[in-house]
């Protein structure tokens, strides 16, 4: 099993619990404008993510489940300014002690989701200072990267490859930026959109079950005496 010299995390699905909260937002909004959509349930949800329909950034989100271009905008501006504040969401029991323990190891934590920077703060808590600054690339991070792409900018930060890097997320393209930035990636089927069936896929269905993977792959000695991983740290 290749080990991993940095780990980075999708957020909503994988370490948060939201996918009941985003699709309220879409039955507030619904209701708000009028649009008598009939907003798909969770399960509905997942189902059409695993066909492929792209939720991700939010507008795409709007648009999966049926609001009109105009809407779906209006709709994505509000969500960027009342989601965190109007819809708390929680981190998944047990993420706390997993990325603790994951961050004791000395391996390097980063972010990289297609929600905001306020949300992701909002709704990891103070368990968001264990991933490095630098490495928390969201959908208004200055540099505006699509997953593969911060993905390959991670890894250069770190000054290793691609290939030492490892994605967790939770849909089919989080899978896909994963292989096309040339990374490991490992999939869980508790959030939004990975079923465990996808061909070549690795993935758990517990938190549990994905702190013992994770640590499985951090090459703790490896950590110790690389000069490489050292600068990582710093």
């Amino acid at each position: 099993m290749p080990t991993a010299n940095a780990i980075f995390f999708d957020v909503d699905g994988v370490l948060v619990d939201s996918l009941e909260s985003h699709l309220q937002i879409c039955r507030d909004k619904n209701r708000e404008f009028g649009l008598k959509l009939k907003i798909p349930t969770a399960r509905q949800l997942r189902e059409m993510v695993g066909r492929g329909v792209r939720i991700s950034p939010m507008k795409e989100f709007f648009l999966a489940v049926g609001f009109p271009e105009q809407f779906a905008e209006k709709a994505d501006a509000d969500y960027r300014r009342d989601f965190a504040d109007n819809y708390p969401v929680k981190p998944f029991p047990g993420v706390k002690r997993m990325l603790l323990e994951l961050a004791n190891t000395g391996v390097v934590l980063g972010l990289v989701t297609s929600n905001t920077r306020a949300i992701v703060t909002s709704s990891l808590g103070d368990v968001v200072k264990v991933f490095r600054s630098d490495l928390r690339f969201t959908i208004d991070h200055p540099r505006r990267l699509g997953k593969a792409e911060a993905l390959i900018a991670g890894a250069r930060k770190l000054r290793i490859l691609p290939s030492e890097a490892l994605y967790v997320g939770d849909q089919p393209k989080d899978l896909e930026a994963a292989r096309a930035a040339g990374t490991q990636f490992l999939g869980v089927t508790f959030g939004w959109g990975l079923s465990g069936k996808e061909k070549k896929l690795e993935a758990v269905d517990t938190i549990a079950a994905l702190g013992r993977a994770l640590r499985a792959k951090v090459d703790t000695r490896s950590a110790a005496r690389s000069p490489r991983r050292a600068a990582a740290r710093a």
